[in-house]
């Protein structure tokens, strides 16, 4: 059985206890997607053709999924998001310049560029990260789970979906590299 597919049994308390109960039972209940036909079909959309082979299947369901699913025993995209974010800025270099010149870089100057102090929510804020995220349908394919089922505004969906476009991003930039990885923002992100 592939890891994302289950809850490890250890991970699992006993049935019936929790710290938390819940109120309202109907809060209880949120479907995700457990297709790997559906995600498959986002990552095409997403990443192009054959953008479902660019990433191994188990890094595909990490990336789409938030720490709020299954209380974070099956893993979930919180080191990724906060890889790929660090591509937003590189990204947005090349759209400064519709030219696409290469600068001139001096080996003493190399790594000012680390020292940015600009962070991905200049470029783009939350409510516009989550519309690219409604856009490509990445709603329908992430797991998580809302704190309030029926106002999921408030839930904090605007910030999950960021999170998970940055997840992607930067799982595209352990597979294939920051030049992939900057491509890929600057193209379906930034766009």
């Amino acid at each position: 059985r592939p890891r994302w597919s289950y809850t490890p049994e250890r991970l699992k308390g006993r049935h019936g206890f929790s710290l938390n109960p819940i109120r309202d039972p109907r809060r209880a209940i949120w479907h995700v997607n457990n297709d790997p036909a559906k995600l498959d079909d986002f990552y095409e959309r997403f990443l192009g053709r054959n953008g479902s082979k660019m990433l191994p299947e188990e890094l595909r369901w990490l990336a789409i999924t938030h720490k709020s699913f299954d209380y974070g025993r099956r893993g979930f995209n919180t080191r990724l998001a906060f890889f790929g974010k660090a591509y937003l800025p590189f990204a947005r270099k090349y759209l400064d310049d519709p030219w696409r010149r290469d600068h001139f870089e001096s080996p003493a100057l190399r790594n000012v560029d680390k020292l940015s102090v600009n962070r991905p929510t200049d470029f783009m804020s939350v409510d516009e990260l989550a519309r690219v995220g409604i856009k490509t349908q990445l709603d329908k394919v992430m797991r998580w789970k809302p704190r309030i089922p029926e106002n999921l505004k408030s839930s904090g969906i605007d910030v999950v979906l960021a999170t998970t476009l940055f997840a992607i991003v930067g799982a595209v930039s352990l597979q294939h590299g920051g030049d992939v990885a900057s491509r890929i923002a600057r193209e379906k992100i930034l766009a």
